[in-house]
């Protein structure tokens, strides 16, 4: 199957089809955590959705580096995963994804001009 028709399908742009293709050839071979259950069990316990903006489009970050602890992972969408891992916002625990990173971006979102 095409980009395209894979976009289609799913009901996103081409450009977020071409940016997991080639994030998962720059991961692919990778060792470590990411690669492992841990994973597949954050997924289960948090949900296929961004914990801050509720964005289908999900990765997994590690709140606190190379945890193997359920409780020091989080499920974000791209931008809000972005966010965290450039330190624009500084996240410590679960709770402060609400407390710290749910605000910011509130109001990244409010200055873009969506038509």
């Amino acid at each position: 199957m095409t980009d395209r028709k894979i976009a289609n399908e799913l009901g996103v742009t081409e450009t977020v089809i071409k940016y997991y293709r080639m994030n998962y050839n720059l991961w692919k071979n990778r060792k470590g955590t990411a690669r492992s259950t841990y994973r597949k069990e954050a997924l289960r316990l948090y949900g296929k959705q961004c914990e801050v903006c509720g964005i289908d489009i999900c990765e997994w970050h590690h709140i606190i580096p190379k945890s193997t602890k359920s409780d020091e992972w989080c499920i974000l969408c791209p931008v809000c995963h972005a966010v965290i891992t450039r330190r624009f916002v500084i996240v410590n625990n679960r709770h402060e994804l609400k407390t710290k990173l749910l605000p910011f971006m509130k109001s990244v979102y409010s200055k873009l001009k969506l038509s």
